[in-house]
């Protein structure tokens, strides 16, 4: 347990230095500490735990998408959307509930990659969800 915290805690701190001049070999640190974080929760707790966490760094570092995305994916393909044109909708529609709870729940940036960046990314999104797909077979 305590790795976990000094994860999220080491992550906390690498977040509120990530921008777009951040360095690779920084941003690669925050993805490494990102991953071993591993929270264990039901399937919308985790989602909303890791939404505002890869949102936020793929604003800034949209390569990492193949690394990250299935955070914001597998859960939601464990809740039975298994569709493109209804994961899209509905990570939208999860912002919008938890900003009516709390505006600060997402960044700026975090909110704009939701609304601008996100439905650019239906092919990614497909091969997260045929990833579930093979693993739900196996």
């Amino acid at each position: 347990m305590g790795n976990i915290t000094q994860s999220a805690k080491k992550t906390f701190e690498l977040l509120k230095e990530l921008n777009l001049e951040t360095t690779n070999s920084q941003s690669d640190v925050l993805i490494s500490e990102f991953h071993k974080i591993q929270y264990a929760s039901n399937t919308n707790s985790y989602f909303y735990f890791y939404f505002p966490i890869v949102s936020h760094i793929l604003y800034y570092k949209p390569k990492y998408e193949k690394a990250i995305l299935k955070y914001l994916i597998g859960p939601n393909f464990a809740n039975g959307t298994s569709e493109v044109d209804e994961m899209i909708p509905l990570i939208t529609g999860a912002m919008n509930v938890k900003l009516n709870e709390n505006k600060y729940y997402l960044t700026k940036e975090s909110q704009f990659w939701v609304i601008n960046e996100l439905p650019k990314l239906e092919k990614q999104i497909q091969r997260e969800i045929n990833i579930c797909w093979k693993e739900l077979e196996e």
